[in-house]
């Protein structure tokens, strides 16, 4: 019986010590413009369109935000991230948010997606292979990539005023 639970606590503690580390750590490299490549991949978004990274090379600039339904910090930077997508207008920037895939399914992904009304692409990295990739220890993490596919920023709290933000890039 003690045996039990014992392992109970065990059990209880990895999923709470896995929780605090996803939720909202800063990523060593927070703040760094390191100028290195970004890895292209290939995941479906939640209405099933395949996006590949590299289709965006020499369009755009890619705003990737690591995040998971189950993170408070993810879901307070919500209405800041849609205040940004809507200052883009008809700027060459994309936002693509990349669900974590961790302890997480594309219908909660989905009801999040519709409960917030997020218009811009909602990725689901179902076995967060892209999340490896790019290191990501704590969400959210937010990784800003230029036209010719290096990385320009990788920070974890989006600023008060998105918008000024978004112009520091797009200034002649």
């Amino acid at each position: 019986m003690i045996q039990g639970r014992a392992l109970s606590w065990l059990h209880l503690t990895t999923i709470l010590l896995t929780i605090i580390s996803f939720w909202g750590c800063p990523s060593p490299q927070e703040g760094s413009q390191p100028k290195s490549n970004a890895f292209d991949f290939t995941l479906n978004t939640t209405e099933g369109e395949e996006i590949r990274l590299q289709s965006y090379r020499g369009k755009k600039m890619v705003h990737l935000v690591f995040w998971a339904t189950w993170c408070p910090a993810c879901l307070m930077e919500m209405p800041k991230l849609i205040k940004l997508h809507q200052a883009i207008g008809n700027k060459p920037y994309e936002i693509l948010a990349v669900d974590v895939g961790l302890n997480d399914s594309l219908t909660r992904v989905k009801l999040l997606q519709e409960r917030y009304q997020m218009s811009f692409k909602i990725l689901f990295d179902e076995k967060g292979e892209v999340s490896r990739k790019y290191g990501v220890f704590g969400i959210p993490t937010h990784i800003v990539i230029d036209k010719e596919g290096k990385i320009r920023d990788r920070f974890n709290q989006l600023p008060e005023d998105p918008s000024t933000y978004l112009n520091q890039f797009f200034t002649s």
